[in-house]
């Protein structure tokens, strides 16, 4: 674990997975670095890969980089949880037995992009559903028991769940909550199944690694906030990782870090925030 710069890391590495919140922005937009340091890093000719925990499908995620005033064409690919999930749902649901399959839907701001176009309905109370799909948290304004009242009848049917936003952390505009992988931990300890997209989990590495087909796994480093999910995701992609100390990064301590027991938790690097 070295302490570093991106400008040092920038030269060492062929290509970079990088974080969305916590290392480009926040609840509040992008930091005020982090547009700047995108335009920097792709000086370098190396691929830049966005590797986000969001729920949301690509296209939703691109069209917030444009808002906030990133270059899209800086990016070699956006990678969401969400996206990596629905081509993996809409692959079920086609080969399963339902026809229009009901899919009760936990979201944020009754976002549905997470299920738009594929081939269901939503189901408008629990006792209909087929399928559960967590994608997103609103404890900023529910607590965890409005979640768990919600889910237990739907892990008592043993209805199937899908978490597309595995975060167990959430950054909020006052401050840090539990995320929709809170919740879905929440269904598997009532019994409930969770099939899970994103990091740390190997699928959406494996998506990301094949649009760098000449590239091995460690060339590329994972830049992200969270030590469970962007530090140990790369370790197991085989990939390194450097952690930023913004978002919720900036509550991690050196001394546990050195003293954590598990491998895949220490980062490689740690760099103070993504900036030259």
């Amino acid at each position: 674990m070295k302490h570093t710069t991106l400008e040092d890391l920038a030269d060492l590495f062929d290509a970079f997975f990088i974080d969305q919140f916590g290392v480009l922005m926040d609840a509040s937009g992008p930091y005020p670095f982090a547009i700047d340091a995108i335009k920097r890093l792709s000086e370098y000719n190396k691929p830049i890969v966005l590797l986000s925990n969001s729920g949301k499908r690509a296209i939703e995620n691109c069209e917030r980089l444009e808002r906030l005033g990133f270059d899209l064409n800086l990016f070699t690919a956006v990678i969401t949880s969400g996206e990596v999930a629905y081509w993996t749902i809409k692959n079920k649901i086609e080969d399963g037995n339902f026809i229009k399959p009901k899919i009760y839907l936990i979201s944020r701001d009754a976002d549905t992009s997470p299920i738009n176009g594929l081939s269901c309905e939503i189901a408008k109370n629990t006792d209909e559903a087929d399928y559960l799909i967590i994608a997103g948290s609103e404890s900023d304004r529910k607590p965890l028991n409005y979640y768990t009242s919600l889910l237990e009848p739907l892990a008592t049917r043993g209805i199937p769940a899908f978490c597309t936003n595995p975060d167990l952390i959430m950054l909020t505009p006052n401050g840090t909550s539990f995320g929709a992988g809170l919740i879905a931990k929440e269904y598997e300890k009532m019994g409930g199944s969770v099939e899970w997209f994103g990091k740390p989990y190997p699928s959406i590495y494996k998506f990301a690694l094949n649009k760098l087909p000449k590239i091995e796994p460690t060339k590329v480093l994972c830049i992200g906030d969270s030590v469970e999910h962007d530090i140990r995701g790369g370790f197991n992609a085989n990939c390194s990782s450097a952690l930023v100390r913004t978002g919720i990064g900036a509550t991690k301590k050196n001394k546990d870090l050195m003293n954590s027991n598990n491998l895949s938790e220490i980062p490689d690097f740690i760099i103070p925030a993504f900036s030259f």
